[in-house]
């Protein structure tokens, strides 16, 4: 009977051991989720901190003296096309590759292509959707009411497709 006692007595201080030391692995665990909380709290914080800084520096920044004004052109046909053989039939090395038919580098953000008789080389516009470009190219199919926006990738162009969009002629008025 004292034998019995003595195992069991042994069983239960192994099984309080364990216990003891599950216990310590989970506070062990509950520390290290509270600690990335905290982390992720902080990391919150400092960019809601940098929200509220640009946020600032927006209303203090200074109107300049040449505004925009808008002209409506009209409902144009958006494409997109990129500097290699796909759209322009050049390829790299090509000695006009990438150049426009005003004599630029063709650039993502900027470079359009228009028909010079509605849109002349120069012009500055708004197209609805994609933002303010300058027609600085022609292409052999843009005729009429028709926007040709250069992007450097060509799974890119063809994700865009076709689409038409407002456009509106940019000018610059001093006041």
């Amino acid at each position: 009977m004292r034998a019995q006692r003595n195992i069991l007595l042994i069983v239960v201080l192994i099984s309080l051991f364990a216990n003891l030391a599950y216990g310590l692995e989970g506070i062990k665990q509950v520390e290290a989720y509270e600690y990335q909380i905290d982390r992720q709290t902080a990391q919150l914080q400092d960019r809601d901190e940098q929200i509220e800084i640009m946020d600032m520096l927006l209303d203090q920044r200074v109107e300049p003296e040449i505004k925009a004004q808008r002209k409506y052109a009209g409902e144009f046909e958006i494409t997109y096309y990129t500097a290699g053989r796909e759209s322009t039939g050049k390829s790299p090395g090509d000695e006009a590759y990438g150049i426009t038919k005003s004599g630029t580098n063709v650039q993502e953000g900027q470079t359009i292509a228009a028909d010079w008789g509605v849109l002349p080389e120069g012009t500055k516009v708004f197209i609805e959707g994609v933002g303010e470009r300058v027609v600085e190219d022609t292409g052999s199919v843009i005729k009429g009411n028709t926007i040709d926006v250069y992007v450097e990738d060509v799974e890119f162009a063809l994700e865009l497709g076709r689409h038409k969009a407002d456009v509106y002629v940019v000018e610059e008025v001093k006041e």
